[in-house]
């Protein structure tokens, strides 16, 4: 039977570096021809990364860049692997005379890998949700994949994956309080998706010349709820992944007060039949089928998270 091709939905940033020494004008990554350069770039050797943990030896690498824009209708896709190969491992072998403890060193080293499929058009990245890594640090290396393909390309910025929570998950939380006492977000500025909460956010952090920004927002009265008010519009910009780490809220809920987090879980989605084609989609490029199950994730990645004006 085919398998299932299921991924979690995350929000590409630019995350811009900043130290003491930094030069007068820094090259730094923007648009969505820098973002394709780096992932790219990140495919190098050169770029892989080393995990060593107590029982095992881990190499981390990204691998297999393909261009999808031309099977991709009115979408600007970018597909790469995540690989982790096993580089050495302790464990129990077995021998004529019973059982050691040994570390086991194979060439070329087993590996197991993740696809990743990057919408530019809407920043947006669909990332295959396996048993074997999406428990591990996956992400952690990835930005470290791409902050060293980011110092090669001498730019003083990346990208990182912030997870998109399920639809309406940041806002029914704030909205669930009687009270709003207190939110506290770091939001990110966003692009290039905009609606009539959000907009009003993003020109103000445009002219005020600000590419993030920690809001601690507290009123012990409640804070305002409105539509039209800053921390709706946070609540929103966040709930689309614009934000760094988790959304605390706080106040009155059910007449008792609480602490509430949420942003940290990914939305998921899934498309049935299609994991082992995804997998060799750079072997298959140029089939019916491809443009089919291209169009088929699309539609999937806009269904876990709309595009919509309200």
């Amino acid at each position: 039977m085919p398998k299932r091709f299921s991924f979690d939905l995350f929000r590409l940033n630019i995350e811009d570096s900043s130290d003491l020494f930094i030069d007068i004008n820094p090259r730094r990554l923007r648009g969505d021809t820098d973002i394709r350069q780096l992932l790219e770039a990140s495919c190098d050797v050169a770029h892989d990364q080393i995990q060593k943990t107590r029982s095992a030896v881990f190499k981390w690498s990204i691998r297999s860049f393909v261009d999808l824009s031309e099977i991709a209708e009115q979408r600007d896709l970018v597909h790469i692997v995540l690989a982790r190969s096993i580089l050495e491992k302790d464990g129990m072998s077995v021998t004529d005379e019973g059982l050691t403890n040994s570390t086991s060193i194979s060439y070329p080293p087993l590996a197991s890998t993740i696809v990743c499929l990057f919408d530019l058009s809407r920043h947006l990245v669909a990332v295959e949700h396996t048993g074997d890594l999406s428990n591990t640090a996956w992400r952690d290396f990835m930005h470290q994949i791409l902050s060293s393909a980011a110092n090669s390309l001498e730019w003083w910025s990346t990208i990182e994956l912030e997870p998109v929570p399920a639809h309406n998950d940041i806002v029914e939380l704030f909205l669930s309080f009687q009270r709003v006492t207190r939110m506290k977000v770091t939001l990110r500025i966003p692009n290039p998706e905009l609606n009539r909460y959000t907009k009003s956010v993003y020109e103000d952090l445009r002219d005020s010349g600000i590419r993030e920004i920690t809001q601690d927002m507290k009123n012990p009265g409640g804070l305002s709820k409105l539509p039209n008010a800053r921390p709706f519009a946070s609540a929103v910009l966040a709930e689309q992944g614009y934000k760094k780490g988790e959304v605390t809220v706080e106040g009155l809920r059910n007449d008792t007060f609480e602490v509430a987090q949420s942003g940290n879980e990914a939305a998921r989605g899934v498309v049935k039949g299609l994991r082992d084609f995804v997998r060799g989609i750079n072997v298959n490029l140029r089939t019916k089928e491809a443009k089919n199950a291209i169009a088929a994730i699309c539609a999937e990645i806009d269904r876990v998270h709309p595009l919509r004006e309200e």
